[in-house]
């Protein structure tokens, strides 16, 4: 998965909730994240997002931000970038 850019956080979430569910299984015993494509673990990249307000025009916002994990397979995906936004 990448990391979210000019999405709302409502569209982030459900793009990372259908993301798990198409690309990963769970492993029983320890509850951990394989990859349905290549078996490769799931990692997860800490990110921060940019908060903008979706009232202004193109991405604009008074500086907060918020701290996120993008679920990433580092054997068959490019490592998530570290700053991405989302609007509000």
């Amino acid at each position: 998965m990448q990391t979210p850019v000019k999405v709302t956080l409502e569209e982030y979430r459900q793009e990372r909730r259908e993301w798990l569910e198409k690309n990963t299984i769970a492993w029983p015993t320890t509850g951990g994240l394989q990859c349905v494509k290549c078996g490769g673990v799931i990692r997860a990249q800490a990110v921060t997002l940019d908060v903008h307000n979706r009232e202004l025009p193109g991405c604009q916002g008074d500086g907060e931000t918020m701290e996120t994990a993008v679920p990433y397979c580092r054997d068959c995906e490019e490592l998530p970038a570290k700053r991405g936004c989302v609007h509000v």
